[in-house]
């Protein structure tokens, strides 16, 4: 792909199952758009939180939550229609996050 990238998605999310839902979507409406892309999984990252279940003197008593984000990257080649990538975005799940970078 010898082109010049003209647009890139950032996505991430909290949830593994909208991540995949979201991102077969976006590759096969894009390959039906005959649109050149490239997509890159990102690393997840983790992040824990540790909480005292005690409020007193038990410091040994804590509880440990952790968030994962799953994230993606989709590098648009050539040029696409603002209509088209205005149905791309609109048509998200609600726990999917879009940033879009033009270069």
């Amino acid at each position: 792909m010898g082109n010049k990238i003209i647009m890139q998605l950032n996505f991430k999310t909290l949830n593994k199952n909208s991540f995949e839902i979201y991102s077969s979507f976006l590759k096969k409406n894009l390959k039906l758009l005959n649109l050149d892309y490239s997509f890159i999984c990102l690393p997840k990252k983790k992040k824990r939180l540790t909480l005292l279940k005690s409020p007193h003197v038990n410091k040994t008593a804590r509880e440990q939550f952790e968030i994962c984000y799953f994230k993606a990257c989709i590098q648009l080649f050539g040029s696409i229609k603002i209509s088209t990538l205005k149905w791309i975005l609109l048509n998200k799940p609600s726990t999917v996050q879009i940033k879009t970078k033009n270069k």
